[in-house]
């Protein structure tokens, strides 16, 4: 009797397959740990976000009423010295740089006994 020969056509379509998912579960794998790789860094990179980003500086300079007495310009700050009333001051000290009221003082002076 003759034997009967098994072809290999049944089994080239079998060794795709596996090839197939093969090649198909690296790619999957690779994208997760990309994916995975990516936001871990977008995460870092926002918790380490400067935390004076938030903090708004005071740009509204109000100058008060009253007789300006000096306007100084030193080291990048405007100084502006406003007599309110009678024995009563406003200082104010500004950035030029950025516009920012650094400081504003209110002097009250009293009137003394020694000095006539």
């Amino acid at each position: 009797m003759r034997e009967i020969k098994k072809s290999s056509k049944s089994d080239l379509p079998l060794v795709f397959l596996k090839w197939l998912v093969t090649v198909l579960s690296i790619v999957m794998v690779l994208g997760f740990l990309f994916l995975v790789t990516i936001l871990g860094i977008k995460i870092f990179n926002f918790n380490t976000t400067p935390q004076n980003l938030t903090e708004l500086p005071n740009r509204e300079i109000v100058i008060p009423n009253g007789i300006i007495e000096t306007i100084d310009i030193k080291n990048k700050t405007l100084t502006i010295v406003v007599k309110v009333s009678a024995g009563h001051l406003e200082i104010l000290i500004v950035d030029l740089k950025d516009g920012i009221l650094l400081n504003q003082y209110s002097i009250k002076q009293k009137k003394s006994l020694y000095n006539k």
